[in-house]
């Protein structure tokens, strides 16, 4: 398998602040676009590439091989069905070692090296300001997990993001146990780092717009040894509930304090702390049975069936001796999103009758607001042949563009360590607590 793996600083923290102004990285994307060799399109049978441009080191490596295993999955369909538009295609490992410092390099080689790339696939929270300017200046369609609150409302064309903004996923927290639980005071205990605070605003509207009251809203500096006081102002505003979103190092440190401070009160915790380490981290501070019994997450939902999860278990088990971890990857969002990002661009590219990204970024929407249901790349690709037009469904259910081109979801609070499935909220909870 291919891979680009541009090597920087170590990483020092889970989450980053930006470390380049957007002019900077403005001007580079143009000298790329101008040069590069991406926007007239590939030669007949050539095979296509998507870049898997996600963290594959560091504290957030995890979600990158998630991404690999979405995207390995797609292909081995799209491939064993003739490809798209008669062109195989390829999944491209970039390392973005989820830094800006980082990311910027990467990102500016893999533009200019790579032969026929159609599409970058990415879950880089925290680095869109940095990434986005170069794909789109590149004429890259980049359909991104990423959840940066500045994209809720931006105007880059190439840019399609198929999750909500950090700043919805707190509005879940507040959906969550404002409809879903007996508690009405709740505490925000959230990492200082750009991605985690994301959150914090969705919460608190939701909380105002839900009759919660938030007892307190205390960042925690990353990565400290102690977080004693934070801890002690925590248990003298006495909520019933906190929510929560850190690095794992951190959750370890502030988890055992609270139990060392005999504070037992449920949390509610965010897709950012899906990670193995983090889990770990968990168990090791307060154990297994105190995690599964007084913790959720609250995550972007899709069910676990239907003729495109079946597709998806059968590609998972197709794969499973070229990936990482694909048995554990059955019900992980993080992997079932990228296999749908993948489908889409495969569709677009079948749709559209062309390799030219800009050609294919215009068909992206369009493949999902046909007349035709299809849940696979093979009904899809069968439909467009037969001169259909097509919906796709995929595993994470409907996608539909708003004029900013993101997508709102079903969330779901599931138990850690089990991913059991606790409730579900509608998109009219999350919107209650959004204020619409």
């Amino acid at each position: 398998m291919d891979q680009i793996a541009i090597r920087g600083p170590e990483h020092r923290r889970r989450r980053w602040k930006l470390v380049l102004a957007p002019v900077a990285v403005l001007a580079v994307a143009l000298a790329l676009s101008a040069c590069g060799s991406n926007s007239s399109g590939a030669k007949a049978g050539a095979t296509l590439t998507i870049a898997d441009f996600s963290p594959f080191s560091g504290a957030n490596s995890d979600y990158g091989y998630l991404e690999q295993t979405g995207c390995e999955a797609a292909l081995h369909f799209i491939n064993a069905g003739g490809g798209a538009g008669g062109h195989k295609l390829s999944c491209l490992i970039v390392d973005s070692r989820g830094d800006p410092a980082d990311a910027v390099p990467a990102a500016q080689k893999m533009l200019a090296t790579t032969s026929n790339l159609v599409a970058v696939v990415d879950q880089n929270s925290g680095l869109l300001t940095a990434t986005v300017p170069l794909f789109d200046s590149s004429h890259i369609p980049d359909l991104s997990l990423g959840g940066d609150i500045p994209f809720d409302h931006n105007h880059y064309q190439y840019f399609w993001r198929t999750i909500p903004g950090d700043d919805i996923a707190g509005d879940a927290l507040a959906a969550y146990v404002a409809l879903k639980t007996p508690y009405r005071t709740i505490a925000a205990v959230f990492g200082n780092d750009q991605a985690a605070q994301g959150n914090v605003p969705g919460l608190l509207n939701g909380a105002k717009n839900l009759g919660l009251k938030v007892t307190i809203n205390e960042p925690l500096a990353i990565d400290s040894t102690t977080y004693e006081t934070e801890i002690q102002r925590l248990k003298s505003s006495n909520p019933q509930v906190f929510a929560s979103e850190t690095d794992p190092q951190t959750a370890g440190v502030f988890l055992g304090e609270l139990k060392q401070a005999g504070i037992n009160i449920p949390g509610v915790l965010t897709s950012g702390t899906l990670l193995p380490n983090w889990d770990r981290a968990a168990i090791a501070a307060i154990g297994a049975a105190s995690f599964k019994k007084n913790f959720v997450r609250v995550m972007l939902y899709a069910p676990s069936s239907g003729p495109a999860y079946q597709t998806w278990i059968q590609g998972l088990d197709a794969i499973k001796n070229t990936v990482r971890d694909a048995g554990k990857d059955a019900q992980q969002f993080y992997s079932e999103a990228p296999y749908d990002n993948v489908n889409e661009v495969a569709l677009a590219i079948q749709a559209s009758h062309s390799t030219d990204p800009s050609v294919i970024n215009n068909w992206i929407p369009k493949i999902t607001q046909g007349t035709t249901v299809v849940h696979t790349f093979a009904e899809g690709k069968a439909a467009l042949v037969a001169g259909k037009t097509i919906d796709y469904v995929g595993v994470t259910g409907q996608v539909h563009f708003n004029q900013y081109h993101n997508n709102a979801g079903v969330w779901a609070a599931q138990q850690p360590l089990t991913s059991k499935v606790i409730s579900i909220l509608s998109p009219t909870d999350v919107e209650r607590a959004v204020g619409h």
